[in-house]
């Protein structure tokens, strides 16, 4: 070693662990972190049944319309949960919907919401095959 770097191990201390040892603790961790990625990356591709809010309409004050797609594989039946929420993200109406079997992946569907307050907006909680 030359004289700069003695006195910089010397001021403040060696490293904690040789190259080779970090080297090998940083391969460790990034293939763990790769593991962990490509296992939710299946988790959520494998999932039978995804839906998504097209769009929402104010029928009247205590009536919201919420427009869905729903897509999972053919010939599956479905139940899905879609709430309606008020300008403080609290629930003021609530349905569960039954999809039939479908011909084709993706389905567009269409439900009215009765509320007991005046609705801002929808979500749907959740769908789950039958």
């Amino acid at each position: 070693m030359n004289d700069a770097t003695d006195r910089h191990a010397d001021r403040y201390g060696g490293p904690l662990v040789d190259r080779r040892t970090a080297r090998v603790l940083l391969a460790l961790a990034a293939a763990a972190f790769l593991a962990v990625v490509v296992y939710v990356g299946l988790q959520v591709s494998q999932s039978p049944v995804r839906s998504e809010v097209l769009a929402y309409d104010h029928l009247a004050d205590d009536v919201i319309a919420v427009d869905y797609q729903v897509t999972m594989a053919p010939g599956t039946a479905a139940t899905c949960t879609i709430q309606a929420l008020n300008k403080g993200r609290a629930q003021v109406g609530f349905v569960e919907t039954e999809i039939p079997a479908q011909e084709t992946r993706r389905s567009a569907h269409h439900i009215e919401i009765s509320t007991q307050g005046d609705a801002v907006s929808a979500e749907i909680i959740g769908c789950t095959t039958r």
